[in-house]
C-alpha cells in the first residue's frame, strides 16, 4: 500500500512540475513553436478614455511573417463524461495583436512546486505518523486519544490535482 502511494505522488510531482512555463515575448516566433498572443477586445459599450482591453489566445506557430498563423485548440466541457475539443486556426496581422509571448519551460517555477508539494507531502506523514512525542495512554477521566488520519491514493491525488491542476 505505502509502495502505491509512494508511486502514485512520485507520477503526480512529475506531471505536476511538467506544467511550469514561463513566457518570453518575442517579435517573430518560430513556427513550431507555442506562443500566447494577446489581441485587442473592441466592444462598443467599452469607456473609450480607458485603456484598451485584451484577450489572450495560445497556440502552435504555422506560419510567422507579416501575418501569424496560429493553430489553436478550445475544450469545453458538458456535464461529467461529455467533452468538445474544437481545432482552429487563426490568422493575425501585425495590427491585431499587441504582444507575443514564447511559451518555454521554467526550471525555477518547476524546482519550486516540487519543494512545495514535497514539504506539504512531508506534512501531511509527519501529522499522519504521529510527529509529536509522548505517549498515547488516555488521561483518567479526559478525552479519548485521537484517531489516526488515513491517506488513501485518492486523497493524495485529489491534493495533487488542486495544486497543479488547470
Amino acid at each position: 500500500m505505502a509502495r502505491n502511494a509512494r508511486t502514485a505522488f512520485l507520477i503526480a510531482t512529475v506531471l505536476g512540475t511538467a506544467g511550469c512555463h514561463s513566457y518570453t515575448p518575442v517579435s517573430t516566433p518560430m513556427p513550431g513553436s507555442t506562443v500566447r498572443v494577446r489581441v485587442p477586445v473592441a466592444s462598443a459599450l467599452a469607456d473609450p478614455n480607458a485603456p484598451p482591453q485584451t484577450a489572450s489566445i495560445e497556440g502552435q506557430v504555422v506560419e510567422s511573417g507579416d501575418t501569424l498563423v496560429l493553430a489553436t485548440r478550445n475544450r469545453q466541457e458538458y456535464g461529467a463524461f461529455r467533452e468538445i475539443v474544437q481545432y482552429d486556426t487563426v490568422r493575425l496581422g501585425p495590427d491585431q495583436r499587441y504582444s507575443v509571448e514564447l511559451s518555454e519551460f521554467s526550471t525555477g517555477k518547476s524546482v519550486a512546486l516540487g519543494l512545495a508539494i514535497t514539504g506539504g507531502a512531508a506534512l501531511l506523514a509527519a501529522t499522519a505518523f504521529g510527529g509529536g512525542g509522548g505517549d498515547d495512554s488516555p488521561i483518567p477521566g479526559g478525552p479519548p486519544p485521537p484517531q489516526p488520519i488515513v491517506i488513501s491514493n485518492g486523497l493524495i491525488s485529489s491534493i495533487l490535482g488542486l495544486l497543479g491542476g488547470s
